[in-house]
């Protein structure tokens, strides 16, 4: 393998970004590395489009995004790969739809607290000051956040009884809960793992399929895990790492921590494949 058939997906929150305090300085080494090999690298992630406009410049990712936890694939200003005669203009921006938009999952969840009770709250319910608090982010950060087009991330405070029915009637309407680092993602039924099968083959231009290398540490990265020809766990402070089972690749876990374990792994595969 050369790094020219490689791709390297990646979640950010506990990954690529510190858990508390969203540093990615520990990853620079392996950022610089991708950049040096031309290496396509994705972020694929629950976080919205609006987040990641303004992080993937001060990351120098050109490369197209995967948002809310596989809800879409978001194609770059001047981007171009196949399939995007089947793209969707959002905010101007060409998008592949892998998932129904808020709007459904906002009149599911809400018409069922309002007439059953259930008890959680969401992005929905705050303002950036809630969110920032709750999330500690800072404003102008979580007011990015809270600008979401797929998924509705909520605080389950019910009993654990309640929360199986709501999963229940989650299903019968097609929607599902992924677990995150912080909140549960109500949305569609998508997922991290379809998009990167989606995307990856179209982020090279040669006849093969590319080399997959994921790296994550929570539920809502399983399906991407699993899906990858490398899956790298990336340990987490005061929790074991990933279970990841019935993978179709190779399974590394992290020595080290988010991202100086992402960046120490990463620098050793890519060096593999130079």
């Amino acid at each position: 393998m050369t790094e020219r058939n490689t791709v390297v997906f990646t979640d950010l929150d506990g990954t690529l970004l510190d858990h508390n305090d969203y540093s990615f300085s520990a990853a620079e080494p392996a950022l610089q590395r991708l950049q040096q090999l031309a290496v396509p690298w994705v972020l694929n992630t629950s976080k919205t489009r609006a987040e990641l406009m303004s992080l993937k410049q001060r990351l120098n990712n050109p490369w197209p995004l995967i948002v809310e936890n596989g809800a879409a694939v978001v194609i770059p200003a001047g981007g171009a790969i196949s399939g995007m005669e089947d793209c969707q203009r959002v905010d101007g921006l060409a998008c592949y739809e892998f998932a129904p938009r808020r709007e459904r999952v906002l009149d599911a969840i809400h018409g069922w607290r309002d007439t059953l009770g259930f008890d959680f709250s969401g992005f929905a319910d705050w303002d950036e000051y809630e969110l920032g608090d709750i999330a500690g982010l800072p404003v102008s950060d979580a007011r990015l956040a809270l600008n979401r087009n797929y998924s509705e991330p909520i605080l389950w405070q019910d009993s654990e009884e309640q929360y199986q029915r709501f999963l229940d009637m989650l299903a019968v309407e097609g929607l599902q809960a992924l677990s995150g680092g912080r909140f549960i993602h109500i949305m569609g039924q998508c997922d991290k793992g379809a998009a990167m099968r989606w995307l990856a083959p179209r982020l090279i231009a040669a006849d093969s399929q590319p080399r997959v290398i994921a790296l994550g540490d929570s539920d809502n990265d399983l399906a991407m895990l699993r899906a990858a020809d490398i899956a790298v766990i990336v340990r987490r402070p005061h929790r074991p790492p990933l279970d990841v089972v019935d993978a179709q690749g190779e399974v590394i876990i992290t020595e080290e921590v988010g991202p100086l374990g992402w960046n120490n792994t990463l620098l050793s595969l890519l060096n593999d494949a130079d």
